[in-house]
């Protein structure tokens, strides 16, 4: 729930305490009642303790006096402003004795009472003698001990179904004991934070089902009739979740044994050239993967010469894949791809001229080091004839060989000057960019989304939380698109599965919401929003068609839009 509050995505007080000594902003955080939390002492010593370490951070918490919570938090922490509010200089006693005249006895009519009271005006003064300062114990509120989490079965109906703090509880309350609680119990606490979002048992039967995967696991020894995984469980979430305006088309997890988990996910991206249909990806190992968005079987791995870690990935238009690491440098993976129309061989290693791409390339390569200002890259992702790259000031850079949409020059591309263009569009640093290039012309006429003639849209988010949209070559709206109080984590885009008239654009935020909106007016095509929480922090988002792939640390699955029922209404409003 604080992480909620907060706008941030954390399922284990490691992860919360992470993000929020990550933003230096200062932090205010009020906890009333921490004595009636279940398990507060652990509470204290795990989230709050730790907490109060980070130097922006500050607390107001509310606990009863004598309870062990609030004895472990007073004893550990050595700066405080403590307020009693049994003191006598915050209270009237006078007062409290005349409230507590009027209240008893209506407290007494409806039950509430302690006792009975055989003579109101006597009775009521050694009551309030002995329950002053506690309004609660004139009204005869009794402390009662919290109740440790329960589930009256453990199948998928009961999941879906139940109080979602409940469950989760009761989940790490069995995993803390050495319990075997089963991939479907590890699958809950995996998306944890967004199966406790107020929601339908639709909605979190479609989240469980993505966050379960669908590749068998190592089996192992289980308790009988305590771990119902297989088919049967997945199949069943999929009933359930029918009415959801996604269907999950495949998941790939941490526990899955298969060759398609590729560990955490950093960056994806549409590949380019020879790599078209397929999907760049990157993770912690510092390599690229491509794989087929279909059935996500790997393709191919291609190494850097120096493995960092990368936070972008993108196609050249020669097929080159190349990725943007962490301090802003680029570094091709595997090799460059070969030159064609006559300029490979042994031609292309004597006369570099017949290499078409080579130019782009080297500015490519080179940019990081040409940056206006010297700032850090950040963000990139391939356009037609080049690339765009975000900066920490907030600046987007455009390097392309050719005019951006349409150039009637019949002039070598090769002999064609290198175009760069810089623009200022958010505050503070560019954390993801995408583009889509619309067709003009008849599907049938276009091989790739590179191919197509049409203006060219590039989608660009910020730490400011704004997607901004702009033409290439073109100023960019007056208005962001989207807009939320979060940092935009992600972006991707595409054109709208059967028509190259209509295109997709998704966005994640670091609050963990994705919003997918369908642009165009195609009879076919499915227009509005859809959101989706996959409850781990999405690292990554690449759109194929009506499909999206979120890849996450722990989890990387594609979703397939569903049309929208006519009675639910299109989302017009981010939560």
């Amino acid at each position: 729930m604080l992480a909620d509050d907060l706008g941030i995505t954390a399922r284990a007080p490691e992860e919360l305490i992470a993000a929020v000594a990550a933003d230096t902003r200062r932090t205010v955080l009020v906890l009333p009642e921490l004595h009636s939390a279940y398990a507060p002492v652990d509470i204290v010593e795990h989230l709050l303790l730790p907490l109060l370490t980070v130097p922006h951070v500050r607390m107001m918490v509310e606990s009863r006096s004598g309870a062990p919570c609030t004895d472990v938090l007073l004893d550990s922490v050595a700066f405080r402003a403590e307020l009693d509010l049994a003191d006598p200089r915050w209270t009237d006693r006078g007062g409290f004795g005349r409230w507590a005249a009027s209240a008893a006895p209506a407290a007494a009519d409806t039950g509430q009472a302690a006792e009975a009271r055989d003579t109101a005006d006597t009775r009521v003064a050694a009551d309030t003698a002995d329950r002053y300062p506690s309004p609660g114990r004139v009204l005869g509120w009794l402390p009662s001990a919290p109740v440790g989490p329960s589930l009256p079965s453990f199948d998928v109906d009961a999941l879906i179904t139940a109080d979602p703090h409940h469950v989760t509880a009761w989940l790490e309350e069995a995993e803390r004991a050495g319990e075997f609680i089963g991939e479907l119990g590890r699958a809950w606490l995996s998306a944890g934070q967004s199966l406790c979002r107020p929601q339908d048992p639709a909605s979190r039967a479609l989240v469980l089902l993505a966050s379960l995967g669908d590749v068998t696991p190592v089996p192992r020894p289980r308790p009988v009739n305590t771990d119902p995984w297989g088919a049967a469980v997945r199949a069943r979430l999929a009933e359930a979740a029918s009415s959801r305006p996604w269907r999950v088309v495949w998941s790939r997890t941490r526990d899955d044994n298969g060759p398609g988990w590729p560990g955490p996910v950093a960056a994806l991206s549409p590949g380019t050239a020879q790599h078209t249909g397929r999907v760049l990806l990157t993770g912690h190992m510092g390599d690229v993967r491509i794989y087929d968005p279909e059935d996500w079987r790997p393709r191919a791995r291609l190494s850097t010469v120096q493995p960092r870690h990368l936070t972008a990935v993108f196609g050249l238009p020669d097929g080159t894949v190349a990725a943007l690491d962490e301090w802003g440098q680029i570094h091709v993976a595997g090799e460059i791809a070969p030159s064609v129309g006559g300029g490979g061989g042994l031609r292309g290693l004597i006369d570099a001229s017949t290499d078409e791409w080579r130019p782009l390339r080297e500015a490519v390569l080179a940019f990081p080091g040409e940056v206006p200002g010297r700032a850090r890259l950040t963000a990139a992702c391939a356009v037609p004839g080049g690339v765009v790259f975000g900066d920490e000031r907030g600046r987007v850079h455009t390097v392309v060989r050719q005019a951006p949409d349409s150039d009637p020059d019949p002039a070598p591309s090769s002999a064609k000057p290198l175009q760069r263009l810089t623009q200022p569009l958010h505050e503070g640093p560019v954390t993801a960019l995408a583009s889509v290039r619309i067709a003009t012309n008849s599907p049938s006429d276009a091989e790739s989304d590179w191919a197509s003639e049409g203006p060219t849209l590039v989608y660009s988010g910020g730490m400011d939380g704004r997607v901004r949209l702009w033409g290439l070559g073109a100023d960019p709206l007056g208005t962001p698109v989207h807009a939320r109080p979060h940092s935009v984590s992600a972006l991707a885009a595409s054109t709208g599965g059967g028509s190259r008239s209509s295109a997709v654009v998704a966005v994640a935020w670091a609050d963990g919401l994705v919003v997918h909106e369908s642009l165009g007016t195609d009879a076919g095509d499915h227009s509005g929003l859809r959101q989706f929480r996959p409850g781990p922090p999405v690292r990554a988002l690449c759109c194929t068609g009506h499909c999206l792939v979120i890849g996450t640390d722990e989890m990387i699955a594609a979703l397939a839009t569903a049309r929208i029922p006519r009675s639910e209404p299109h989302l017009s409003i981010l939560l």
